[in-house]
């Protein structure tokens, strides 16, 4: 236990330093640090710690035990990435080779947190997709971690159609996160569960989004006769709180 005492120190002045890092995202100082911390933060996400140190025979049982659970989570963890690179590499939308598998480690309400950066060849408004969901894009980066704005942060807003009905219309988030389709005119047909997809608005510079990516379905419809638009609530076809692996479509 001493041994255990001595390292938990370091250990936690390593987690609290990834943290602080995160607030100084932009600050080229911190690529070298982030080597360090990675690791640490990839634990922090996914692991908890385990004790060592004299135990009787009762407690050597039951940790090898645990270990054995640990060991088989891990296992079928990294199962469902292998799974998740297979089903990536079957999509044909967006095109594999331009693809580059990026584990997440760290969530927030409008972002998450993935293991590439600058030097993986990632940049700021690259596309982040799983299959051919929409995740969101790219907002910052350093050498070693990029931060991906997610479809329910504020600043949302690009165009989208609907695919049975080819209904036009914007994208945003409102209300804490709540994804909607709207700016859609009367005359356009708005469906329950109609696929909203990326209508593709990239500039001559590859910004923006690629066209037919999913957005999400249409689960409730806002539509009276006093109003120049209507309006649809968007749900996403990904629960971004499960995500282990994202896919960023690169420009290499």
């Amino acid at each position: 236990m001493k041994r255990v005492k001595a390292i938990t120190p370091i250990f936690l002045i390593l987690l609290i330093l990834s943290f602080f890092l995160l607030f100084f995202f932009q600050n080229p100082l911190t690529a070298g640090l982030q080597i360090i911390t990675l690791p640490i933060q990839e634990w922090a996400f996914g692991m908890t710690l385990k004790p060592t140190g004299t135990l009787t025979p009762q407690e050597q049982l039951q940790q090898e035990n645990n270990q054995l659970r640990v060991a088989l989570a891990q296992m079928q963890e990294l199962q469902k990435d292998n799974q998740a690179l297979h089903d990536q590499f079957q999509t044909t939308t967006p095109a594999p080779q331009k693809l580059l598998p990026a584990e997440v480690v760290g969530l927030q309400q409008t972002y998450i947190l993935i293991d590439k950066g600058s030097s993986d060849g990632l940049h700021i408004g690259d596309v982040v997709v799983v299959k051919n969901n929409l995740i969101g894009t790219i907002e910052k980066v350093t050498s070693h971690i990029a931060q991906v704005k997610l479809l329910s942060d504020p600043s949302t807003s690009f165009t989208a159609q609907s695919a049975k009905t080819s209904a036009n219309g914007v994208v945003q988030a409102i209300d804490g996160g709540t994804i909607i389709f709207t700016n859609v005119v009367l005359s356009d047909k708005l469906e329950q569960n109609d696929i909203i997809l990326t209508k593709g608005d990239r500039d001559s510079h590859g910004n923006g989004f690629p066209p037919n990516l999913v957005v999400g379905k249409i689960i409730s419809i806002d539509k009276q006769a006093s109003s120049l638009f209507q309006a649809a609530k968007i749900q996403s076809m990904v629960d971004v709180s499960n995500l282990r692996m994202v896919f960023v479509m690169t420009t290499m």
